[in-house]
């Protein structure tokens, strides 16, 4: 499967990494390269992270990456990475 990264996953990294460097700047860019790279998890077991019903008829999963949540969905052969969040965050229904 190809995975497809929307804006605003990209812009939830960004924040998230804006957000830790305040704190620790060597651990954001660790914690960033991690979250980067997990995408690729689901590709071998794409259907790993939790179905959200709430999403349906879309094939929307969330997947737990330490303390942050990837949110994607399947789309045929590709996977479509949506939103990561802290785990602490409030998540939107809305993508």
């Amino acid at each position: 499967m190809r995975i497809v990264w929307s804006s605003v996953a990209w812009a939830d990294i960004d924040r998230l990494h804006a957000f830790l460097a305040d704190q620790n700047p060597n651990a954001a860019d660790a914690v960033m390269d991690n979250l980067a790279a997990c995408p690729s998890e689901p590709q071998d077991f794409p259907r790993r992270g939790s179905r959200l019903s709430e999403f349906d008829p879309r094939e929307i999963r969330e997947f737990r990456v330490g303390y942050y949540l990837l949110r994607y969905e399947l789309r045929g052969s590709e996977i479509l990475v949506l939103k990561f969040f802290h785990a602490r965050e409030d998540r939107p229904l809305l993508l």
